[in-house]
């Protein structure tokens, strides 16, 4: 009997001891992935800064911060949204006057709402620079713009998918986990034409490729689903086993 107790003794340590190492990788998985998405997000704060200032802003006029834009140049502004603005990651626009009220929107029902609980983010990025906040699958980006001459201040949120740049960060760690994989022999493939050099004054949604990024963006993230089914199958096997450790050392006892 005490050689059982004494195997099942080890047996416990070892699988102790696998637990522990699954713990540590996990927080250091989890660390990088929040770098990354920290990165990511910095990032498409910057886009969305850069198209609201370089287009959103002169697409209007003066008349469109003193009230809700409607009726004809509501849909004048919605078709030069629709081709300038949403062509991308970008699936929400709002032009907010200072006080909360909705000037403009890519969805007609938000005009003329007003939503002051916005009004001290607003006067943040007038006073400062851009900012952006996640709520759920939401992720808006604020930027203050100048409206007409003398001009008038108002800020311009701009929405994108959240699990979009989750996702991206799932694809990056896919693609530093090939890098570090042992080179393997390759059969020789048909050289293709080079597509277009990427334009680092576009947004990453225009750049070329930008389609097979987000498949394997997919990809990797059901790999990665594969993996963590496989290390909680494992958790529950050990479970198992220490129960079973445990019977047995009542059994030895008695």
């Amino acid at each position: 009997m005490s050689d059982l107790r004494h195997r099942g003794q080890q047996l416990r340590a070892f699988f102790v001891m696998l637990a522990v190492i699954f713990l540590v990788g996990a927080g250091a998985a989890y660390g990088v992935t929040r770098y990354l998405q920290s990165e990511l997000e910095a990032d498409a704060t910057r886009d969305a800064r850069r198209l609201s200032l370089d287009v959103l802003q002169p697409l209007l006029v003066t008349a469109d911060a003193q009230g809700p834009v409607r009726g004809v140049r509501y849909d004048e502004l919605l078709d030069a949204v629709d081709a300038r603005v949403l062509a991308g990651p970008i699936n929400g626009v709002l032009l907010l006057a200072q006080d909360g009220t909705v000037l403009f929107a890519d969805q007609p029902t938000l005009v003329g709402d007003h939503q002051p609980a916005l009004r001290d983010d607003i006067h943040a990025v007038i006073a400062g620079t851009s900012q952006s906040s996640v709520d759920g699958d939401r992720f808006g980006t604020l930027t203050a713009l100048e409206i007409g001459s003398p001009p008038t201040l108002v800020a311009a949120e701009l929405v994108r998918s959240h699990p979009a740049i989750v996702f991206s960060v799932i694809g990056m760690l896919g693609r530093r986990s090939a890098r570090q994989r042992p080179a393997v022999a390759a059969p020789r493939l048909r050289r293709k034409k080079a597509g277009p050099a990427p334009d680092p004054n576009l947004p990453a949604y225009m750049q070329p490729g930008f389609k097979d990024e987000v498949a394997a963006r997919r990809q990797v993230e059901e790999e990665l689903n594969a993996v963590q089914h496989e290390r909680d199958a494992l958790a529950a096997r050990v479970q198992r086993l220490e129960a079973e450790l445990d019977r047995l050392k009542d059994r030895s006892s008695v």
